[in-house]
């Protein structure tokens, strides 16, 4: 396991600190399956849903929204500009093109967690899933599903206006000898997101209290990298008595 390997069950190794790339920045999307449905998982955020249907005051068919231009035109080459209205995010930052090593460390962890984050956001405001994936293991069930859902959303010809997000650590980096991975507790800093669907609906969801932002982040260390395995509900987390 490298310099750790002697560490007992839930040791600490050092003082939290920021994960996010620039703080309190915009909202996250709900978890797995549950944009499609509406609906709001035991892991997810406490949020709110709510679809509009342009059909739903009349028997006429909803339209079909063209997708075009955020700003109502092509931004210049290299000008960044966030989704709209109009259309998706234009010139969107490109993140790291593979994730890089780093040292078995928090310090290491966090540097990570900052590629992670902003490979993540850049997945949100484009539908390119290929740079996030290779941080996450199998077992991240929900973030994958979530963000195949949001791959899915692109292709049809919607996207994301805001749904980003941050996040920020909430406790020491422990280490559960039994499982051998890490954790962190972790606080998932958004506002809210507003899905566009080529259907003529718009779901919003709005982070209403943050009571329920709080999970617990699971990483596994090989090789050199960290990767993302797991991480738990807030009804987990009080079983255990880790919040209240």
């Amino acid at each position: 396991m490298g310099p750790e390997s002697a560490l007992t069950r839930r040791t600490l190794l050092s003082g939290g600190a920021l994960f996010g790339l620039t703080g309190l920045l915009a909202a996250c999307g709900q978890q797995a399956a549950n944009e499609a449905a509406g609906s709001t998982s035991s892991g997810a955020p406490s949020e709110t849903a709510v679809a509009t249907d342009a059909s739903s005051a009349s028997a006429t068919p909803s339209p079909v929204i063209t997708r075009g231009y955020s700003g109502g035109s092509k931004a210049p080459d290299g000008e960044y500009r966030k989704a709209d209205e109009y259309g998706p995010a234009q010139n969107v930052p490109l993140p790291k093109a593979r994730p890089q090593q780093y040292p078995e460390t928090f310090a290491g962890l966090r540097e990570m967690m900052r590629d992670w984050i902003k490979a993540r956001n850049y997945g949100i405001q484009t539908g390119d899933m290929q740079y996030v994936r290779p941080y996450m293991l199998d077992t991240f069930k929900s973030d994958i599903e979530f963000l195949n859902s949001i791959e899915k959303l692109y292709k049809e010809g919607g996207w994301v206006i805001e749904g980003t997000s941050e996040y920020q650590a909430e406790s020491d980096l422990m280490y559960d000898e039994e499982a051998k991975e890490y954790w962190v507790l972790t606080r998932r800093l958004w506002t809210y997101g507003l899905y566009i669907h080529p259907n003529g609906k718009m779901r919003k969801r709005t982070n209403t209290g943050n009571e329920n932002e709080t999970f617990m982040f699971r990483y596994r260390y090989k090789d050199g990298y960290w990767y993302l395995s797991e991480y738990r509900s807030n009804e987990e987390l009080r079983k255990e008595g880790l919040i209240k």
